[in-house]
């Protein structure tokens, strides 16, 4: 195949799946803008100024720059008293439970919304000394407290002052990491709920498409039986599931425990990574040893089990060392990719897809990596959904290529098989044609050999036995022909069937000669009635063999009958009508109307005979009927031209 058509083939394919991917990309657009402005400001020293902020035009996203009370349960009452004190020598992570606090200072008599996630495992949030949302149970110990994480909204007022404060009360005594507020977001009440839609519009559009794919593909693996589309679809489960915010909020029902709900998304992040790694694997099935393959899939067995026992607190733990794990296996797996696949077999539109995908994919798990603790969309949402969804559909597009591949190449498999048989049945059918046309002359010259030994031995030479072996020495010589062609024909070098101009009179004269000691066998009569019979054009030694069938058919089925060969000139113009007539018992119904088909016989003998007639006449132009029989007997009948011209 030319470059132009391969380059043409790839066109075919990854044109589409760029348009696709670049529709993809600009409805994710779309729906993240949001038509909002979003700004960053940092509180300084635990105020944030925003009088001189327009809210109205904008969403402001507020760093995590608040002031922090470790190991301790502050309120606004205990502010305003002065009794708040603050640890410096403690991090945040270090602790088990404090207080953040800010202070906005806005216009006043302004209404504000805020939106967050709460800190990471309860919280309890005041506003203006109000309590205004409660996730779990705050408590200072673990007995006390109940993990939840939820999405918050949050009114604001700013009153006559213009200030607002803002209290976090956190507790964590179910992970190894502090809590820390996540980015948060500020903004009139119209500008947040369009905010939240769009947020939502993401969240649901991502990992419900996910979902939906999920279901696709397992129908696809279901109905074609196909590993990889199975993998594929365990892929869009597990990363419609690692989008935190669609799992906790749209998904699980609010009544189940936080600890159900932590443990189902840390055993899919876990489990992701061997999901990609074992799809990668199942479109090259070689690029790595089974042993090898097995060892992987035992350590991620025992990582999902760990996940299920272990306390909460040394999960994260364990999903660093499944990823880990997924590092080595993923090195081999591509080293054998590139060694035993790429570089033994053409580079095809299915490889370029998948290598695509997975480079998609890796380069949103290393963002996402590098972002997770500075955007609250990244922690929660993840870049990696939005990953996978572009990796799943190329993928998808690189599975149907290489199913097309696999038909394809099954079809081509099937029609050479095909063609086997064919060729085949049709040397099947050619040793059987040879084996008739040379049965015929080993026939004529055994019965005259025999016949010619009887009259030797009795002493009995008389002026029949050089005429008898004059038949032999001819057939003899026609055995031989035969033979000579079909070596030519073994050898590649097909003979040329020559016509030429044929005396009819030798010609049935040699018939009789040949086939009258056959008859008599049979205590049957020959006669030949071809008066003045014009010449032929056509090749002798064929019609002689058409003669030869035909007599020895009708020898066959008669027994103290007569045999009659004619000749017509008058009846077809340019033709010679043939007959040969027997007084035998006729022929069977079922048989006579398949009578010239090959292999069709009646009396359990090879079926060729009359095929090959049916063939040698129509090579020259005729054609061959039964024309009557019954139990009277059965004619024969067949056109040959009289003179030189087309057939």
């Amino acid at each position: 195949m030319g470059k132009g058509k391969v380059r043409s083939r790839w066109l075919q394919w990854l044109i589409p799946a760029a348009a696709v991917l670049l529709l993809l990309l600009a409805v994710q657009l779309l729906c993240g803008g949001q038509g909002v402005q979003i700004r960053e400001v940092v509180p300084v020293e635990g105020v944030l100024d925003i009088t001189g902020v327009d809210l109205s035009k904008e969403v402001v996203n507020v760093r995590n720059n608040w002031d922090f009370y470790p190991n301790a349960l502050y309120t606004s009452g205990d502010f305003a008293a002065g009794a708040a004190r603050a640890d410096d020598s403690a991090g945040s992570t270090e602790v088990k439970y404090g207080t953040y606090r800010l202070v906005i200072r806005a216009r006043p008599e302004r209404y504000y919304t805020l939106c967050s996630y709460s800190i990471d495992y309860s919280t309890r949030v005041f506003v203006n000394g109000t309590e205004a949302a409660s996730f779990g149970t705050v408590a200072d110990n673990a007995a006390g407290s109940t993990p939840r994480i939820g999405y918050m909204t949050l009114p604001l007022y700013s009153g006559a002052s213009g200030e607002i404060e803002i209290i976090y009360q956190y507790a964590n005594f179910v992970h190894r990491d502090g809590g820390f507020i996540q980015p948060t977001y500020l903004s009139t009440p119209q500008n947040m709920e369009q905010f939240k839609a769009g947020i939502n519009l993401v969240s649901l559009s991502l990992s419900g498409g996910l979902l939906v794919l999920f279901l696709y593909f397992l129908l696809c693996a279901a109905v074609q039986r196909r590993r990889d589309f199975f993998l594929l679809s365990l892929c869009c489960l597990m990363m419609a599931l690692r989008n935190q915010h669609f799992l906790v909020i749209h998904l699980l029902p609010s009544q189940v425990s936080w600890y159900v709900a932590y443990r189902i998304f840390m055993g899919v992040t876990i489990l992701l990574p061997a999901m990609v790694l074992l799809l990668l694997r199942s479109m090259y099935p070689n690029s790595t040893r089974r042993s090898l393959t097995l060892l992987y899939l035992a350590a991620m067995a025992a990582a999902g089990v760990l996940d299920l026992v272990l306390p909460t607190q040394w999960l994260t733990t364990v999903c660093v060392a499944a990823w880990c794990c997924g590092i080595p296996y993923l090195l081999c797996l591509v080293y054998g990719i590139i060694r035993r696949g790429l570089l033994r077999k053409p580079f095809r539109a299915a490889d370029v897809l998948t290598i695509g995908a997975a480079a998609v994919l890796v380069l949103s798990i290393l963002l996402e990596a590098i972002y997770v603790n500075d955007s609250s969309a990244v922690s929660h949402y993840g870049i990696m959904p939005a990953g996978m969804l572009i990796f799943d559909f190329l993928m998808a597009v690189s599975i149907s290529l290489r199913t097309r591949a696999q038909a394809a190449a099954l079809a081509e498999s099937r029609s050479h098989g095909e063609m086997l048989e064919r060729m085949n049945a049709m040397n099947l059918d050619f040793l059987h044609q040879v084996a008739h046309e040379l049965r015929t002359p080993l026939t004529v010259i055994s019965g005259y050999a025999q016949l010619t030994g009887l009259q030797l031995s009795a002493g009995q030479v008389s002026s029949e036995t050089p005429q008898n072996l004059k038949v032999i020495r001819d057939e003899a010589q026609r055995l031989a022909d035969m033979v000579t062609k079909l070596m030519e024909y073994s050898c590649g070098r097909e003979s040329e069937v020559r016509f030429t101009t044929v005396r009819v009179g030798p010609l049935l004269e040699r018939l009789r000669a040949v086939c009258t000691p056959m008859c008599l066998k049979n205590g049957n009569r020959m006669e030949i009635c071809a008066p003045a019979c014009p010449d032929l054009y056509g090749s002798g030694e064929m019609l002689l063999q058409v003669f030869f069938n035909l007599v020895i058919n009708a020898n066959r089925h008669t027994q103290n009958g007569v045999i009659t060969v004619s000749a017509s000139e008058e009846e077809r113009g340019e033709y010679v009508v043939f007959r040969v007539a027997d007084t035998g018992g006729g022929i069977d119904a079922a048989v006579l109307a398949h009578v010239f088909e090959k292999g069709c016989s009646g009396d359990r003998g090879s079926g060729l005979g009359l095929s090959i007639c049916r063939e040698v006449v129509e090579a020259h132009g005729g054609s061959i009927a039964v024309e009557h029989t019954g139990p009277e007997g059965t004619v024969f009948a067949f056109t040959v031209r009289k003179r030189e011209g087309e057939p």
